[in-house]
């Protein structure tokens, strides 16, 4: 088997067309994610605002702020035992 040459000219065009599917997987992992968290904290979401529709940055505030405050329980029933 003789290897295989690769021109310049072929190596930018081969990236320039592999870019965009790449790109296309990372905004599909990225959009499965911001779905698996809607889907987890759903009835927090409902609570929230029951008829809108959520943008992902939504979803994301919505996750940090659920977070947080998670956080903040547990940190305060660390410190105060008295009160489990």
């Amino acid at each position: 088997m003789t290897p295989t040459i690769i021109s310049k000219e072929q190596l930018p065009l081969n990236n320039k067309l592999r870019k965009p599917r790449v790109e296309k997987m990372h905004r599909d992992h990225i959009n499965s994610s911001i779905e698996q968290l809607k889907c987890l904290l759903a009835p927090e979401f409902l609570k929230q605002q029951p008829d809108s529709k959520l943008e992902k940055a939504d979803i994301l505030e919505m996750t940090l702020n659920f977070l947080q405050f998670t956080c903040c329980q547990s940190r305060l029933l660390q410190m105060c035992p008295k009160m489990r």
